[in-house]
């Protein structure tokens, strides 16, 4: 018998694989306070309380609190009360916590680690640890959230409660949502290059100050043309829970440049189109975005939400989705293919299965 074949099962105890996981309902629980929704890049603070399972947490045993790789938050800190997203941990009973923050210490994509660790004492079954992020009671400006807007943004708590190194996941996870912020800026956009008369469409949207299309416009704005644009109306009123608008079946008799400017009701203007080119041609020009992921790899919001973004509100003519490969599984894999055929839209949008070949360079 070689020296890595196995007499008997028993012998794996020392493989470093652990076996039989901790049932999930007795892993304990976790809340956050405030939750609901908040704006994105605002400063925020928040409680995050973990009430310890059947098997509390072990002397040397740990808790993660983990964030995804695609967020551009503030880090928690634990030197500076008037710096941002100051953040402390304490156990109810006392236990001492070693805590450090680590942005690589948890599988992809929950790699972002604010890492608990009980160094002397224990905590039994009802006992707590709480986490006050971003505390302001000394002048620090809160936890700066993510810029970008996510439905379930996660503080994603994993737990290895009797220090065996396995730490898994609570079944039920604190989560708030990340909303667009009101409209400082407003975007008009047009095709590149259409045929003299091909129909076309003209789309608008407000956007917060990071970018985030914003359903919290109440803006009536005028529209003027350079060039004639049949169909365009002489006003447009962007609404409240509208994240854009879209003014189809427009034409040029004419070959040219055209362009469409936005202005407010003192006359100012507040977007330019870009400019679209009419003439007799072959080829037209569409746009695309071929390389994007979504939380089933290392992005943010599903696929399905993915592919609805770069149609719906980026605007583009085309999208593909493509994930590294070694997180691509059949299963995955067969539900790109149902969403990319489900959004792709003949004449309008094209989607596109893909995925990253991700070999060492």
């Amino acid at each position: 018998m070689s020296s890595h074949e196995s007499e008997t099962p028993w012998t794996d105890i020392n493989s470093g694989v652990v076996r039989h996981a901790i049932a999930v309902d007795q892993l304990g629980t976790a809340t956050i306070t405030p939750d609901g929704e908040f704006e994105a890049g605002s400063n925020a603070s928040f409680t995050l309380t973990y009430t310890a399972g059947l098997f509390g947490i072990d002397d040397s045993g740990s808790l993660r609190v983990c964030f995804r790789f695609a967020s551009d938050q503030s880090n928690p800190q634990f030197d500076d009360p008037a710096g941002p997203n100051y953040t402390t941990v304490e156990a109810s009973n006392g236990a001492v916590l070693q805590v450090r923050w680590d942005p690589k210490a948890n599988v992809r994509p929950w790699d972002r680690t604010l890492w608990i660790k009980v160094v002397k004492g224990y905590l039994t079954e009802g006992d707590t640890i709480t986490i006050r992020f971003g505390i302001t009671d000394q002048g620090g400006p809160g936890m700066r959230l993510q810029t970008f807007c996510e439905d379930t943004f996660e503080f994603r708590v994993l737990v290895d409660p009797i220090a065996t190194f396995n730490f898994q996941p609570l079944p039920v996870q604190p989560m708030i949502a990340i909303v667009p912020g009101a409209p400082e800026r407003f975007i008009a956009v047009l095709p590149t290059r259409r045929r003299v008369n091909e129909k076309f469409v003209l789309k608008l949207k407000g956007e917060d100050k990071w970018g985030n299309p914003s359903d919290k416009c109440n803006t009536l704005l005028k529209v003027e043309a350079d060039g004639v644009i049949h169909g365009l109306p002489g006003t447009v009123h962007l609404k409240p829970g509208e994240f854009k608008l879209e003014i189809p079946g427009l034409s040029v008799a004419d070959a040219g440049r055209v362009s469409v400017r936005l202005l407010d009701e003192g006359g100012a203007v507040v977007a330019s189109s870009n400019p679209l080119m009419v003439e007799d041609t072959d080829l037209v020009h569409f746009w695309g975005d071929v390389h994007g992921q979504s939380e089933e790899t290392i992005g943010t919001g599903s696929a399905d939400q993915y592919f609805t973004f770069a149609r719906e509100l980026a605007f583009v003519d085309a999208c593909a989705h493509q994930g590294n490969d070694f997180q691509i599984t059949d299963e995955f894999w067969a539900e790109l293919n149902a969403l990319t055929a489900k959004h792709d839209m003949p004449g309008r949008f094209v989607a596109l299965p893909g995925y990253e070949w991700s070999g060492n360079t």
